[in-house]
């Protein structure tokens, strides 16, 4: 990474952390985004390359 993918990645990262009923990991090479609720029990998973990836997938199962 170079220091403008570095500072993206850290933009993206506390973006994404302000989100509060989603949960983010990494497995292996894989992002995965939980939707979870007030008791932190897991409803539904959205996988990527990307956290924003992620996100998109878990919102397109919704939809």
């Amino acid at each position: 990474m170079n220091v403008i993918e570095i500072i993206e990645h850290y933009k993206e990262v506390s973006l994404l952390e302000q989100l509060r009923h989603l949960k983010f990991e990494k497995q292996n090479d894989q992002h995965v985004v939980t939707l979870v609720d007030s008791n932190q029990n897991e409803i539904i998973k959205g996988y990527g390359k990307t956290a924003i990836e992620a996100v998109n997938d878990l919102h397109s199962t919704l939809l």
